[in-house]
């Protein structure tokens, strides 16, 4: 038995077949982000990378190659392609940086590339207190070149996607010439995708096929963005308040700081040596002093959030590198040491969700506060500075 197709439906397969000759497919977004904490000769140090609809964010570890010593740091990237518009970001820090055991040395190192998706990236970051051998440098916003001493090399800075970048030029110190390392290393790039093109012939139908009814299809309602998953997670109970006595939450999350640029958590006033605690089970790293944090730490969460705290009048004797500690452990006691001599004593407090960057700490510090209560007197002890301080007033 023969088949015979209609003439609509002849009319139907031709069109189909001259519109599949003349449009070209349309062409897909791209987009693509890469960072890395450190990069080069010597080796990696906390790098991440995504293309498409994702996201990444890795927090420095506390070994890293020899050559390169890091007080912390952290390396986020993101790329979207929605609705055709291609976007990408990365953004990486790292903080008391040592390179070639003293050659060079930055309290912090910051660079993020922004990228659209007609082709155009832009840069970001800046250099804090560098110094190159014995000569200070300081703080460093632009593009700047700088010879190592001896003729061993270069040291540039702020250049497209590298906050800094070392070459040797010749063997220093043990390590050959060639060296490179570049610290805060960032990447982005995103291509929109073009539109299909309209086809330039259109099939003549032989016959006109009967008209037919067809249920317009309902659109799908648009889906609530859902808030980041490290929000309900912070809000948790296994999080607590970091300050053990009657606390003013101040110290606005993003204002401008002449000293350090972006303020990147909130000050919690308090009085001095009120005891500082652990805001959740985790590890503590990087206990020690420097110029603008003063005494300082970080709390590694065992749920891979990390803390930051600042301003200590002193430690606990349990505020020890890689020391595991509970929830409500008391780490310190708040100061105002470092560029906080002039303020009220307080504790600078940062939170890195997923060890990315600093989000704003204020919802969750009221959160913590109302659960804890904010008591009107304080009777906890303080074995910290405030005993130091009446031993050393009595060897005098």
């Amino acid at each position: 038995m023969r088949l015979r197709v209609p003439g609509a439906l002849a009319a139907t397969a031709a069109a189909a077949a001259i519109l599949a000759s003349v449009s070209p497919a349309a062409s897909t977004p791209t987009a693509r982000a890469h960072a890395a904490v450190v990069s080069g000769s010597l080796g990696t140090v906390a790098s991440v990378s995504v293309s498409g609809d994702d996201d990444a964010s890795r927090s420095a570890p506390s070994r890293t190659p020899k050559g390169i010593r890091l007080g912390g740091g952290s390396a986020s990237a993101s790329s979207s392609r929605g609705g055709g518009d291609a976007t990408a970001e990365s953004t990486a820090e790292a903080r008391d940086v040592d390179l070639l055991d003293g050659l060079v040395t930055a309290d912090r190192v910051t660079r993020s590339a922004q990228a659209d998706g007609k082709g155009r990236v832009g840069y970001d970051g800046g250099v804090e207190n560098l110094a190159i051998g014995d000569q200070t440098i300081g703080d460093v916003s632009s593009g700047k070149s700088y010879d190592l001493p001896d003729g061993a090399g270069t040291v540039e800075v702020n250049r497209d996607g590298a906050g800094l970048r070392l070459e040797l030029a010749a063997a220093d110190g043990g390590y050959p010439a060639g060296t490179s390392v570049i610290v805060a290393d960032v990447t982005a790039t995103a291509r929109d995708g073009a539109a299909t093109p309209t086809p330039t012939a259109t099939p003549t139908p032989t016959a006109t096929p009967a008209p037919s009814v067809t249920a317009t299809p309902t659109p799908d309602k648009p889906k609530a963005k859902k808030p980041p998953s490290y929000k309900k997670r912070l809000l948790s109970t296994r999080f607590q308040f970091p300050v053990r006595g009657r606390t003013t939450i101040g110290g606005p999350f993003g204002a401008f700081r002449a000293d350090a640029g972006f303020h990147e958590g909130n000050d919690l006033f308090a009085g001095f040596g009120t005891p500082v605690v652990a805001v959740a089970d985790g590890t503590v790293e990087n206990v020690g002093s420097l110029k603008i944090s003063g005494n300082r730490l970080w709390v590694y969460a065992d749920t891979g959030d990390q803390f930051f705290y600042a301003h200590l009048s002193a430690f606990s004797p349990e505020a020890v590198d890689h020391a595991h500690v509970k929830a409500g452990t008391v780490l310190g006691y708040v100061g105002n040491t470092g560029d906080a001599e002039p303020t009220p004593p307080h504790l600078h407090f940062e939170i890195h969700p997923d060890g990315g960057k600093a989000v704003d700490p204020h919802p969750f510090l009221v959160a913590w506060q109302d659960r804890l209560g904010n008591p009107s007197a304080d009777t906890a002890e303080r074995p910290g500075a405030l005993v130091e301080v009446r031993d050393l007033i009595g060897e005098q």
